[in-house]
């Protein structure tokens, strides 16, 4: 006999805000699970992570439904780069030493060594990139400060038997001659490693896992012991520091940390309370293959859906492939546009090193021409996660897409009376956001969408530019021109295809051309469709439409009837000027 019972399970993160999408959109990335390339349609946080786990796609997914309404579609890219575990460096209350490096992963003979005081711990990672059978044949090696997650330019720190620079960092690179040889590479402990004055506890931490997503995690002792299992304990943080989870024991000598795939092992040594163990992981990420497999799939779905977001940072090979996926449906007779993502400041590069290199040559966008594609984001600021409540350092590609979504058509991403976006960390906070347009003009005159302040409004209020990566001549050089034009475009299709093979009544006087009465017909059949779509309210975005039919065409011999469709834009004020100044009567 089977014992009754009855069970309730109480769950989180499945408010959102409810549905009020004309159209759901739809994101394609990285995930943890899912099956790839097979579009589902989702309504609130906790369906994401039920059917994905975690990962990009599912942190873009939940910030969309919680700040802007759903259904959302969701579609998983093959991960064909798995999540990148960086190294493992350590903070505590002593004096900042170099670190040192381990034994070369490869054949190479030469010896690199680190000096200075480092103004921060740091994993630091070299590898060649450019062979040399010793320094005078000039090698090229390129450096990590995060243990190989993110990486400095190449050759940004030259290969010499003189200390160079590491800029920014107060850290000094330098060789014993010997061989390079291309793809070897050498790992350091870290600036503030365990061995150094500044680890005041001896325990060694390592790490190991394939991550999930992106993190900056910290562990830290909370409770000392002389070795772990005499009852250490740790806070772990996913956001570098800014907010910690409960305290957890690591007396069996390790910690899985729950949802990011990464495992902290501790050596039998002393733990000691204030010292924190840093760690940078960087996301699982799709090639141009597997997105243009998404995109397909998405595509082939036969779903309705107003644009596609793409999680993961494009460069101009994968941009492309999305523009030829958005000319493709164009031509199939389904208008959309995407929202995609340029690479964020890598750790230890300057940001005017970094919005020169994007702003460049290729593997820049210099001269690049998205046409009416839509939108590549640039700039990166503390996104709340509506997964986990913690503060990650993301591209504002999510938070521009909730903000169109919470948008009228018309309107621009940057329109004041709108509010402030929605979604960062801390809410209001001016400290948000590190890339302000404002402030990195290059940005905008890239073409680039990005984060900006208004003067005017107060601190910590921030929106996002309407640009897109259009040519300068194009009329879609604003995101808001393409979301109209794209609902126009499907309201006029299908009025249109209503003319294929019908009967013509055209003129007795042998030209063949449509007689002006089934012309004017014509023209008022299609121009209700799609005024209605995007003039007549509540759909008021455009000032006016006028369709007209080719009156000169001999539309007898040819069989050919040509309609015109045209739409007068709402203007957008970008900039707005004034006076002020006294005069002497009223």
């Amino acid at each position: 006999m089977t014992l009754g019972s009855a069970s309730l399970e109480v769950v989180d993160q499945g408010l959102g805000i409810g549905p009020n999408l004309d159209r759901p959109i739809a994101v394609i990335g990285c995930s943890s699970s899912g099956t790839v390339a097979s579009p589902v349609e989702v309504s609130t946080p906790q369906d994401v992570v039920t059917t994905w786990g975690r990962g990009p796609l599912v942190q873009g997914l939940a910030h969309i439904l919680r700040h802007a309404g759903g259904p959302v579609i969701g579609v998983r890219a093959t991960s064909t780069t798995a999540g990148v575990l960086g190294g493992v460096a350590q903070e505590g209350g002593g004096s900042s030493s170099a670190g040192t490096f381990g034994a070369v992963s490869g054949t190479s003979t030469a010896i690199p060594a680190l000096t200075g005081t480092p103004d921060a711990p740091y994993a630091v990672k070299v590898r060649v990139t450019t062979a040399g059978s010793n320094l005078a044949a000039t090698p090229v090696v390129q450096v990590s400060l995060d243990g190989g997650v993110t990486w400095l330019a190449v050759g940004a720190v030259a290969a010499s038997a003189t200390p160079t620079a590491i800029a920014g960092t107060g850290l000094l690179l330098a060789w014993t001659d010997g061989t390079f040889v291309l793809g070897d590479s050498w790992v350091s402990a870290g600036a503030n490693c365990p061995t150094n004055a500044d680890a005041t506890g001896s325990t060694v931490v390592t790490a190991s896992g394939t991550p999930l997503d992106s993190f900056d995690l910290r562990a830290k002792i909370v409770r000392a012991a002389a070795t772990p299992s005499a009852g250490a304990a740790i806070k772990v943080s996913l956001d570098g520091g800014r907010t910690y989870g409960e305290e957890v024991s690591i007396v069996s000598g390790s910690y899985e940390v729950p949802n990011t795939g990464v495992t902290f092992a501790f050596s039998a040594a002393s733990c000691v309370v204030g010292d924190i163990y840093r760690l940078k992981t960087g996301a699982p990420t799709w090639n141009t293959t597997g997105l243009d497999a998404a995109l397909d799939a998405l595509a082939a779905s036969g779903r309705d859906f107003e644009f596609v977001v793409i999680e993961g940072a494009v460069d101009r090979t994968s941009a492309a492939t999305v523009k030829t996926w958005v000319e493709e449906r164009a031509t199939a007779g389904a208008y959309t546009f995407a929202l995609c993502e340029a690479r964020g400041q890598a750790t230890g590069e300057s940001a005017s090193t970094w919005v020169t290199a994007i702003t460049g040559s290729d593997p820049g966008f210099q001269g690049y021409d998205f046409g009416r594609a839509g939108a590549i984001f640039a700039g990166e600021a503390l996104v709340a996660s509506a997964v986990d409540g913690s503060a990650q350092r993301r591209s504002g590609l999510r938070v521009e897409a909730a903000r169109l979504l919470t948008s009228k058509l018309h309107e621009s991403p940057l329109k004041v009376k709108n509010g402030p976006v929605a979604g960062l960390y801390p809410d209001g906070d001016s400290s948000s956001v590190f890339h302000d347009g404002r402030t990195y003009t290059s940005l905008d005159s890239a073409r680039f969408a990005c984060f900006q302040t208004v003067q005017g409004r107060p601190r910590g209020e921030y929106f996002i530019t309407a640009r897109t990566m259009a040519a300068s001549s194009s009329d879609f050089g604003q995101i808001q021109r393409i979301r109209v034009m794209c609902a126009a475009a499907r309201a006029a299709l299908p009025a249109i295809a209503l003319y294929v093979g019908d009967d013509i009544e055209t003129k007795t006087d042998g030209s063949g051309r449509i007689t002006a009465a089934d012309a004017l017909a014509i023209e008022a059949e299609v121009a209700a469709a799609v005024k209605l779509a995007v003039q007549i309210a509540p759909n008021e975005h455009v000032t006016s439409v006028t369709i007209l039919c080719n009156r000169t065409d001999n539309i007898l011999s040819t069989g050919i009837l040509r309609i015109a469709v045209t739409i007068v834009p709402l203007a957008t004020t970008d900039n707005v000027t004034a006076t002020i100044g006294y005069r002497t009567a009223a």
